[in-house]
């Protein structure tokens, strides 16, 4: 089975050595540029946490503080990919959500009492969920800085499109792995562009399985919405 890996640079080389690890070969096509929009922090003395709901946000934080007091404050990560993120640059204090925005804002509101200082939400321009309401729900308050944007491509290179078999060609390409409901609708779109015979979808969550579903998709859905998931499910597949 060789895989279309569709995730942003920095998070598709750690896919791909994994799925190296277990004998699946794959393509790279990003369907997404991560864009720096760096903006002015509140004081990190005002600041009792940080919620990273994904590694993305860790990286645009971290190219942009230089006080290592904002690394030793409480780190809330949406998801295993995106702890492991925080504790490679540095976040000694990090904590592990269930995966989505409601389980992240179900550990921000176990850990962070109501009575402590604002929590920093680092996000994109693009943002799914609603933390900073699930948090007001809670009576935590929050704020959001929003340090990098995901601006998606407009089409497959040459050489995605002669793998996904377009144009009739004989494609290479097996599947295709989706992390978000985003990335499979400019999937969709992409692919729609092209005469090319539908892949196998392996998807992170049921939402994005259902999307694809819809579009006529054999999909395979993670048991949970995290890459050890994922990857179990791709190792069962092979």
């Amino acid at each position: 089975m060789k895989l279309l890996i569709t995730r942003p640079v920095d998070d598709a080389e750690t896919l791909v050595t994994q799925l190296q690890a277990i004998g699946i070969d794959s393509h790279r096509a990003p369907l997404m540029t991560i864009v720096a929009t760096p903006q002015n922090l509140p004081a990190v003395e005002i600041v009792g946490g940080i919620a990273f709901t994904s590694a993305n946000g860790v990286r645009a934080l971290k190219a942009q503080i230089s006080d290592p007091t904002w690394q030793a404050l409480p780190a809330y990560c949406v998801g295993p990919q995106t702890l492991a993120a925080a504790q490679l640059a540095g976040f000694t204090n990090s904590h592990q959500g269930g995966g989505d925005v409601a389980a992240l804002a179900e550990l921000i509101g176990q850990l962070h009492g109501p009575q402590a200082k604002p929590v920093l939400h680092i996000a994109g321009s693009h943002v799914a969920g609603n933390l900073l309401g699930l948090l007001a729900q809670a009576g935590i308050t929050a704020q959001k800085a929003v340090l990098y944007e995901a601006r998606e491509i407009t089409a497959f290179d040459a050489e995605t499109a002669a793998a996904l078999g377009a144009g009739g060609l004989e494609g290479s390409l097996d599947a295709v792995v989706l992390y978000s409901q985003r990335s499979a609708r400019v999937f969709l779109a992409l692919w729609g562009q092209l005469d090319a015979p539908k892949l196998i979808a392996y998807c992170l969550s049921p939402v994005i399985g259902e999307l694809m579903q819809a579009h006529g998709f054999e999909v395979a859905v993670a048991a949970q919405p995290d890459e050890k998931s994922m990857l179990a499910l791709l190792a069962e597949s092979q």
